[in-house]
Protein backbone atom coordinates (compact mmCIF):
# COMPACT_ATOMS: atom_id res chain seq x y z
CA UNK A 1 0.00 0.00 0.00
CA UNK A 2 1.33 3.21 -0.61
CA UNK A 3 0.09 6.46 1.48
CA UNK A 4 1.02 10.36 -0.15
CA UNK A 5 0.77 13.19 1.46
CA UNK A 6 1.60 16.58 0.60
CA UNK A 7 3.53 18.82 3.76
CA UNK A 8 2.49 21.67 2.19
CA UNK A 9 -1.07 20.98 4.27
CA UNK A 10 0.80 20.53 7.16
CA UNK A 11 -0.01 24.45 8.15
CA UNK A 12 -0.39 23.66 12.26
CA UNK A 13 0.04 20.54 14.47
CA UNK A 14 -3.78 19.90 14.37
CA UNK A 15 -3.89 20.60 10.48
CA UNK A 16 -1.30 18.21 10.42
CA UNK A 17 -2.72 15.29 11.92
CA UNK A 18 -6.01 16.08 10.12
CA UNK A 19 -4.13 15.43 6.84
CA UNK A 20 -2.12 12.06 8.10
CA UNK A 21 -5.47 11.01 9.61
CA UNK A 22 -7.19 10.99 6.65
CA UNK A 23 -4.70 9.62 4.37
CA UNK A 24 -4.00 6.53 7.08
CA UNK A 25 -7.58 5.88 7.88
CA UNK A 26 -9.19 7.72 10.62
CA UNK A 27 -10.28 3.52 12.15
CA UNK A 28 -6.60 3.54 12.36
CA UNK A 29 -5.28 7.12 13.99
CA UNK A 30 -7.16 7.87 16.54
CA UNK A 31 -6.00 11.16 18.44
CA UNK A 32 -4.34 13.95 17.53
CA UNK A 33 -0.87 13.62 18.77
CA UNK A 34 2.33 12.01 17.72
CA UNK A 35 1.58 9.01 20.49
CA UNK A 36 -1.78 7.80 18.28
CA UNK A 37 0.81 8.73 14.82
CA UNK A 38 3.31 6.18 16.41
CA UNK A 39 0.71 3.65 17.35
CA UNK A 40 -1.35 3.73 14.31
CA UNK A 41 2.36 3.17 11.96
CA UNK A 42 3.75 0.27 14.14
CA UNK A 43 0.36 -1.49 13.84
CA UNK A 44 0.54 -1.94 9.81
CA UNK A 45 1.11 -5.33 8.54
CA UNK A 46 1.24 -5.05 5.10
CA UNK A 47 4.58 -3.37 3.22
CA UNK A 48 3.20 0.42 3.23
CA UNK A 49 5.07 3.19 1.73
CA UNK A 50 4.38 6.96 3.00
CA UNK A 51 5.76 9.60 0.82
CA UNK A 52 5.11 13.27 2.30
CA UNK A 53 6.34 15.94 -0.50
CA UNK A 54 7.36 19.58 0.53
CA UNK A 55 8.75 18.06 3.69
CA UNK A 56 10.44 21.59 3.53
CA UNK A 57 7.19 23.52 4.06
CA UNK A 58 6.25 21.48 7.46
CA UNK A 59 10.18 22.38 8.62
CA UNK A 60 9.60 26.21 8.19
CA UNK A 61 5.94 25.78 9.19
CA UNK A 62 6.32 23.65 12.19
CA UNK A 63 9.45 24.16 13.41
CA UNK A 64 10.22 22.40 16.31
CA UNK A 65 7.19 20.42 15.84
CA UNK A 66 8.50 18.70 12.59
CA UNK A 67 11.33 17.73 14.00
CA UNK A 68 9.51 16.01 16.48
CA UNK A 69 7.04 14.52 13.71
CA UNK A 70 10.75 13.29 11.91
CA UNK A 71 11.53 11.61 14.54
CA UNK A 72 8.61 9.78 15.36
CA UNK A 73 8.38 8.77 11.61
CA UNK A 74 11.68 7.61 11.64
CA UNK A 75 11.12 5.80 14.79
CA UNK A 76 8.08 4.00 13.48
CA UNK A 77 9.99 3.03 10.58
CA UNK A 78 12.64 1.46 12.21
CA UNK A 79 9.96 -0.61 14.65
CA UNK A 80 7.79 -1.84 12.02
CA UNK A 81 9.78 -3.95 8.96
CA UNK A 82 6.62 -3.20 6.71
CA UNK A 83 6.99 0.75 6.52
CA UNK A 84 8.82 2.70 4.57
CA UNK A 85 8.69 6.35 5.06
CA UNK A 86 10.22 8.98 2.49
CA UNK A 87 10.05 12.41 2.64
CA UNK A 88 10.69 14.96 -0.82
Amino acid sequence: MKYQVDAFDFVSKQETHAVLRNALGEENYRGSNLDALHDCLTMIFEPTTLVISHWGYAERRLGEYADRLWHVLDDSSEENPFLTIILE
